[in-house]
């Protein structure tokens, strides 16, 4: 083998072993970035943290949060987040939040999803738990009410 040829070898040998070194997010970091792209609307960034399943459901999202006056998303971009707790059992984890512009706090669920932690939300964690009769929208759609995901509105 050439000299050449094997300064290559010895270049992607080393390439594959430092990158299979990288370590991957703790559920804490995962919930933590996935707050911050839903903070700054940029659903597609937040759909990278998040199960297949959960991209329906931030989509949804990005619906209501398009409905938001700019007082209400300046006060959510602006809320600080705060890990409080995390618990990991097994290939499912949670993670809470302190959202301190608010003091409330957010549970967020966790899965492993292709050996990566992914947030999983269901419809229920963004929708409202009730819609009263006759307060649809003329798209059909409920008024927008703050769910977990942005209690900073609330403020």
């Amino acid at each position: 083998m050439s000299y050449y040829r094997r300064f290559i070898y010895l270049m992607c040998v080393s390439g594959l072993a430092l990158s299979s070194c990288k370590k991957k997010p703790e559920p804490q970091e995962v919930a933590l970035e996935f707050m911050h792209a839903i903070q700054e609307s940029n659903f597609e960034r937040a759909k990278e943290y998040a199960t297949k399943e959960s991209q329906q459901v931030i989509l949804l999202y990005s619906i209501f949060d398009g409905k938001r006056n700019e007082n209400e998303k300046e006060k959510i971009k602006n809320a600080k987040l705060e890990v409080i707790n995390q618990k990991e059992d097994g290939d499912k984890a949670t993670v809470t939040i302190l959202n301190s512009s608010v003091s409330s706090q957010e549970t967020l669920q966790l899965v492993k999803e292709g050996g990566q932690w992914k947030i999983s939300l269901t419809l229920e964690s963004i929708l409202p738990t009730s819609v009263p009769p006759g307060t649809m929208d003329m798209n059909g759609m409920p008024p927008v009410v703050p769910g977990p995901l942005d209690t900073a509105a609330m403020k």
